[in-house]
């Protein structure tokens, strides 16, 4: 071998060497440690379990109380849910422990189960207090290489909460564990008013808050108009406004226009736009199978079909994936549903980021001029609209 080559082959190990040097040092983790006194079980893991994924990450022991958890910066970028578990699914017991935390905000007892990370090291305390049973609870677990799910015992090892950095990620969560969901653990009746108040406050309060950004780019559809998520958005600080996160908030807030696909018909032989007549007003239903209040509303669906049909196309898109594709034709054919239907299930998570699809039924009123907005017409204030916007001299009851 010549000394041209000799060089050419240590160039090009030395520079394969640095990429691969580069892309390891690129790679970002996070640091959780977990403290949990008097702790009555000797592992902790941290579940992932964001869109029915089950992935899970053992943690390391340090002290007898004490456990770090590294989670890798993919997980925590497309995570949204995720528990600490003492143990996972085990087939012979038929049960889950998991780890809930305790506290009190404003005098009212406020339960968080679902963790998170703010910073590259993250720390929660806790005291342990007793544990609970939930007996027939749907579980995550493993069926050979497949997420599946089972029922069993679900038992919740619970602490309390020790609040040491008032910043973090579990102390902001203490604040409003259901931040953007315009509800509560206690199930009072709060009004959506006064859910928007405390939304704006908190977000004013923790303008940094990786959890508050979150659960905003997550829960879109349920705020009433774009200008209420304006009041929201505008408060937290330039720390998140370059992530998936902002960005999906922006569009949201600013695309007005529908963003035609084509997606696999009702037999999959063909391919076709979910809008095709845009001289139309059309009406877009986001359905499954599964889903009980998208079956339920099957017999309004059929009246706004029946009397706003001429000058308003309906059309189902189901974000069933491939296992439930055969169950969604059996309903429209045992429901002998006259609109046309299409599948999302080649890309599920794809359909539902494209249309902020958080929570279904999910209804989409696109205009002729391409502008939509959402319509529930589950309520009689929605069905109102949807009918005066159509004027169609038809009931709506």
């Amino acid at each position: 071998m010549n000394l041209v080559k000799i060089f050419a082959l240590l160039w090009l190990w030395m520079f394969f060497s640095y990429q691969t040097h580069v892309q390891k040092a690129d790679l970002k983790s996070y640091k959780l440690i977990v403290n949990l006194e008097n702790a009555p079980f000797k592992s902790l893991y941290l579940q992932d379990y964001t869109e029915g994924r089950n992935v899970l990450i053992p943690g390391k022991k340090t002290k007898e109380f004490t456990w770090e958890i590294t989670i890798p910066d993919s997980i925590v970028r497309n995570s949204e849910n995720m528990l600490l578990l003492a143990s996972p699914y085990d087939s012979k017991s038929n049960s889950k422990k998991t780890i809930r935390f305790i506290t009190q905000v404003a005098g009212k007892k406020v339960i968080i189960a679902n963790v998170g990370v703010e910073d590259e090291n993250n720390y929660i305390y806790g005291n342990y207090v007793d544990t609970t049973l939930f007996p027939n609870e749907r579980l995550l677990t493993k069926i050979g290489n497949k997420d599946s799910e089972v029922v069993g015992n679900l038992i919740c090892e619970n602490f309390n909460l020790v609040v040491k950095d008032t910043n973090s990620d579990i102390a902001v969560r203490a604040q409003d564990p259901f931040f953007s969901w315009f509800m509560n653990s206690n199930n009072e009746a709060i009004s959506y008013d006064n859910h928007l108040a405390s939304y704006i406050e908190l977000s004013k309060k923790y303008p940094d808050s990786r959890f508050l950004i979150t659960n905003l780019a997550g829960n879109l559809n349920l705020y009433k108009s774009k200008n209420d998520i304006k009041k929201v958005y505008k408060n937290f600080s330039e720390k998140y406004k370059n992530t998936i996160w902002a960005k999906n908030i922006e569009r949201f807030l600013y695309d007005k226009k529908f963003q035609n696909t084509s997606l696999p018909t009702f037999d999959k032989n063909d391919y076709e736009y979910i809008v095709q007549d845009t001289s139309k007003y059309n009406l877009i239903i986001f359905s499954a199978s599964w889903c009980v209040p998208c079956i339920e509303e099957i017999p309004l669906l059929k009246k706004i079909y029946n009397d706003l049909g001429r000058n308003l196309i309906l059309t189902y898109v189901s974000i069933d994936n491939v296992q439930g594709v055969a169950s969604f034709q059996k309903l429209i054919r045992e429901e002998h549903i006259p609109w046309r239907t299409l599948f999302a299930y080649q890309d599920v998570k794809k359909i539902k980021q494209k249309y902020f699809i958080e929570g279904i039924p999910l209804n989409i009123l696109i205009y002729p001029n391409k502008d939509m907005e959402i319509i529930d017409i589950r309520t009689e204030e929605h069905r109102l609209k949807l009918y005066s916007i159509l004027k169609s001299p038809g009931t709506i009851k």
